[in-house]
């Protein structure tokens, strides 16, 4: 009986919080934690080639600044 509440739980966990069960699974399999996702879309050139430029020359990591801003789009729409 408790092994089946258990079990419940864990199941309940999993599927409250996907991302970080998914992590833990990895980890299982592979021994490291990845906690980014590599992402793949489409930027027009010109904003793609101004936005580079803007961060080499403030020394920003690119990835940063667009995580950043999603994380900002995504409070702003709350």
């Amino acid at each position: 009986m408790q092994s089946n509440k258990f079990l419940n739980i864990a199941k309940d966990i999993a599927r409250k919080n996907r991302p970080l069960f998914d992590t833990l699974l990895e980890f299982e399999r592979t021994k490291k934690i990845r906690t980014k996702m590599r992402l793949n879309f489409s930027i027009d050139k010109s904003t793609a080639q101004r936005f580079r430029r803007f961060c080499r020359e403030k020394r920003y990591n690119m990835s940063a600044k667009i995580e950043q801003a999603m994380k900002e789009f995504i409070e702003k729409d709350k």
